[in-house]
């Protein structure tokens, strides 16, 4: 009988589901839960009986609980798969060790999907219908109406280079489209059948697809490979009055090149969620340079991401169970 280590909340809402999933695999299984009380851990004793482990909201975000599942997580020696609500999981501290030993991490995305690229393209939007000014206009009590050379372009015809056209940046690049831009993806795996985009280049193609964009979006990872790729040569190489969208990885963008860039008006504005420092220091020149909209790194923020990540984690049990391959397997790069 394999022992899951979960939420208190996650049985409530979750706890059946999850029985019947490990029933096709003949599985029955038995929950355990952390220690609520301040400073309190689970024994070595419990932490040897964890055979799977979810890390869902209601344990990231309480400090104690956290705390517990972390110390829980490097203790347990028969730990064999850990799945995270998050997409990335190279961000929590305890998975390199787990991945070193051999644990399977899985990961739940494209369970926020919809909401982090829902928030980037409302980004896009307010940028490229002036939002920015009309805002500035309220908080001054400003009637501000665009005329003459300030009226903004048609975003139908405009060119947008998705870096990352995974989950978040199919649905990104769908939406896109459905405004009649044209999306060139940037991707390491080629253009398969259904990619919503016109065009798809490797990162090393970056910087010439760059002086075509009238939009960049950052819907990366952060890896090895994707860190400074917005470098200070990738921004000059982008066309005068260009905006950056970025709702990856701060560290995939060279910060000062991009305050430089919007200071001299090099790029004419941008919408950050995802910053190389965070939270944003309170210091940082980012918070007022002109037509750049700074959000917390919350563009997933829904109540239906729970239910679509506790889902998966069911999922994958059934599979699990079953002996058969699990989805979402990640390693830490």
């Amino acid at each position: 009988m394999p022992t899951a280590l979960v939420s208190k909340q996650f049985i409530a809402s979750f706890g059946d589901a999850f029985k019947a999933a490990g029933k096709t695999g003949g599985a029955s299984v038995e929950f355990m839960t952390l220690p609520e009380e301040q400073g309190a851990r689970l024994s070595q004793a419990d932490c040897d009986r964890i055979d799977c482990a979810f890390v869902d909201r209601d344990i990231r975000f309480d400090e104690q609980l956290y705390g517990a599942f972390s110390a829980a997580m490097l203790g347990s020696k028969s730990l064999k798969w850990l799945h995270l609500q998050s997409s990335g999981v190279g961000q929590q501290p305890f998975v390199p060790a787990l991945d070193a030993r051999g644990v399977t991490l899985t990961s739940s995305t494209g369970s926020n999907a919809e909401p982090v690229a829902q928030t980037g393209f409302a980004g896009l939007l307010m940028l490229a219908r002036g939002f920015y000014g009309y805002m500035q206009g309220q908080h001054k009590h400003e009637w501000r109406p665009m005329r003459g050379k300030a009226l903004p372009p048609d975003l139908r015809g405009q060119t947008l280079v998705l870096i990352g056209v995974g989950a978040i940046g199919k649905v990104f690049a769908g939406y896109a489209r459905a405004f009649g831009l044209k999306v060139i993806g940037v991707r390491r795996s080629p253009l398969q059948p259904g990619d919503p985009v016109d065009e798809m280049h490797p990162p090393a193609k970056l910087l010439e697809v760059l002086p075509r964009a009238d939009w960049l979006v950052i819907a990366c990872p952060l890896t090895s490979e994707t860190r400074n790729l917005v470098s200070a040569q990738a921004i000059k190489s982008m066309r005068k009055g260009a905006y950056i969208i970025n709702i990856g990885r701060g560290e995939v963008m060279d910060d000062a090149a991009f305050i430089d860039a919007i200071k001299s008006g090099h790029l004419a504005g941008a919408a950050l969620d995802a910053h190389s420092k965070e939270p944003l220091p309170a210091d940082s020149p980012i918070w007022d340079l002109p037509n750049v909209i700074v959000s917390p790194h919350n563009a997933s923020a829904s109540t239906g991401n729970e239910k679509r990540c506790a889902e998966m984690f069911i999922a994958n049990f059934g599979h699990w169970a079953r002996k058969e391959p699990m989805f979402n397997v990640q390693r830490v790069t």
